[in-house]
């Protein structure tokens, strides 16, 4: 149970990560307030509830979330020292199941 508490940490880290890193700090905070305004989720739920996390980034940036997702993706493989394969195979909730089922 442990391992998946740390998945859920570095998964928080990873999606903080990568939308500050993509588009700053500010940025960051209006999208965060727009997640838990829109769809009532505070940053820390997003690993127990993906599909409204996916649903508030599609509404927030439309076509370009699965953009966002990638970016999130790779990051996470990034913080969980595994080489991210880049490959649209699977969409973003299959990729976090696969991911958090080999930690």
């Amino acid at each position: 149970m442990k391992r998946k508490g740390r998945f859920d940490e570095l998964l928080i880290k990873s999606v903080d990560e990568s939308l500050k890193d993509t588009f700053g700090e500010i940025a960051a905070d209006i999208i965060y307030k727009h997640l838990e305004r829109n769809h009532s989720l505070k940053q820390e739920e997003i690993p127990k509830k993906l599909e409204i996390f996916l649903e508030g980034l599609e509404k927030f940036f439309s076509s370009g979330a699965i953009v966002v997702e990638g970016l999130v993706l790779e990051k996470l493989c990034s913080n969980l020292g595994l080489e991210y394969p880049g490959e649209e195979r699977y969409s973003f909730k299959e990729y976090i199941i696969r991911l958090k089922n080999t930690c």
